[in-house]
């Protein structure tokens, strides 16, 4: 689903036609004509100056939260457990949904998914953000979250992998 090696996804693209590209947002959509598949080619984290990782991944992505666990955290693969934590890191506003179904399902992903998709979430940058943010509702970007709201779903996500450390399986 995911592909975060810089030369595999040079060779991958080599394979496949552009379709459109949108240089403010910096991405571009391909189609693969060998598995008539369409793909991503983003930089999520990119700020100003600095574009962060690039990911390349399948596009469209499923339709709920609780798939795209499924897909990136019950197989082992740790591109794919990456690159969601990479991508949904810039999303803080899905992060309560996501740890409440961590939190329903954690004996069924991997352990090593599941640590490597909460570290790349990177919730304890926002909480760093946060504090440096002078409004009186604290904010990690344009996503409405609060600080306070932050450390508790870095406090729930520090259980969840407690939690799967010691589930057998």
């Amino acid at each position: 689903m995911y592909i975060i090696d810089h030369n595999k996804q040079l060779s991958l693209v080599k394979e496949m036609k552009q379709l459109r590209r949108n240089t403010q947002s910096c991405e571009v959509y391909y189609h693969h004509p060998f598995t008539n598949q369409m793909w991503k080619s983003f930089f999520p984290r990119a700020k100003e100056d600095n574009l962060g990782p690039k990911l390349l991944r399948h596009e469209p992505l499923p339709n709920t939260i609780e798939a795209c666990l499924d897909i990136c955290l019950a197989e082992d693969a740790p591109e794919n457990a990456i690159g969601l934590g990479i991508e949904w890191s810039t999303k803080a506003t899905l992060w309560p949904e996501v740890i409440k179904i961590l939190e329903e399902n954690y004996s069924d992903y991997l352990r090593g998914q599941l640590k490597l998709f909460l570290k790349h979430l990177d919730m304890e940058e926002a909480e760093l953000g946060t504090i440096k943010e002078t409004s009186s509702k604290p904010t990690t970007g344009n996503n409405d979250i609060s600080g306070e709201e932050i450390d508790n779903l870095i406090w729930r996500s520090r259980k969840i992998r407690m939690k799967r450390f010691f589930v057998l399986g």
